[in-house]
C-alpha cells in the first residue's frame, strides 16, 4: 500500500470521529434551553425594516415549531439575531463610475445562542457564544429588505433544526 493511501486511512476514522464530536458538542450547548430571550440587532439600521417587526418574526417561528425554547425576555440565555446589511453603490464595488449603476445590499445575517458566563477576575458575566450560523446578503438594495427576512427565517430554521436533534426529536 502506498504511503498516501495508509495516510488517508488512519486520517479519515480520527477525522469523522473529530466531525462527529463537533456536531455533538453543538447540540449540546443547545439541549439544556428551556426558554430563550429574543434580541434583533440591525448595524446599521435599514429604511424598510425594524427590529421589532424582525423579533415578532422570530418569535411566530418559534411558537409555531415544536419542540421549541419558550419565549422569555427575562431568561438568561438569549437568541441574538444581528443584521449587519449595507448598501454599497455598484461604484464602491467595482472602484469607479458606470452610468445607470445601482446599489446592492451586502453584509451578515447571524443568529447566535448566548449565555452569561462568569469568568473570575471580572466584576460581571460576559456573554459567551455557545451555538451560532450565519447567512450573508447579497443582493439588489431595493430587495433587500425581504432578502434580510428570507435569510433571518433560514438561520431560524437552522437552529430549530439543531435544537430538534440536541432534544432527541
Amino acid at each position: 500500500m502506498r504511503p498516501t493511501r495508509a495516510l488517508v486511512w488512519l486520517a479519515a476514522p480520527i477525522l469523522l470521529w473529530v466531525l462527529l464530536a463537533s456536531a455533538a458538542e453543538r447540540w449540546e450547548a443547545i439541549q439544556a434551553l428551556p426558554r430563550v430571550a429574543i434580541e434583533v440587532t440591525f448595524s446599521p439600521n435599514h429604511p424598510d425594516l425594524t427590529p421589532e417587526d424582525v423579533r415578532r418574526r422570530v418569535e411566530e417561528a418559534l411558537r409555531r415549531t415544536q419542540p421549541a425554547p419558550a419565549i422569555d425576555q427575562a431568561s438568561a440565555d438569549r437568541l441574538h439575531l444581528t443584521i449587519g446589511v449595507r448598501s454599497y453603490s455598484s461604484s464602491d464595488l467595482r472602484g469607479f463610475y458606470l452610468p445607470l449603476s445601482q446599489a446592492y445590499g451586502i453584509g451578515p445575517i447571524r443568529l447566535v445562542v448566548e449565555r452569561p458566563a462568569a469568568i473570575s477576575g471580572l466584576p460581571s458575566p460576559v456573554w459567551a457564544t455557545v451555538w451560532q450560523t450565519e447567512r450573508q446578503a447579497k443582493g439588489p438594495w431595493r430587495s433587500s429588505a425581504s432578502e434580510i427576512l428570507e435569510l433571518a427565517d433560514e438561520v431560524v430554521g437552522s437552529f430549530l433544526a439543531d435544537y430538534r436533534r440536541a432534544v432527541g426529536q
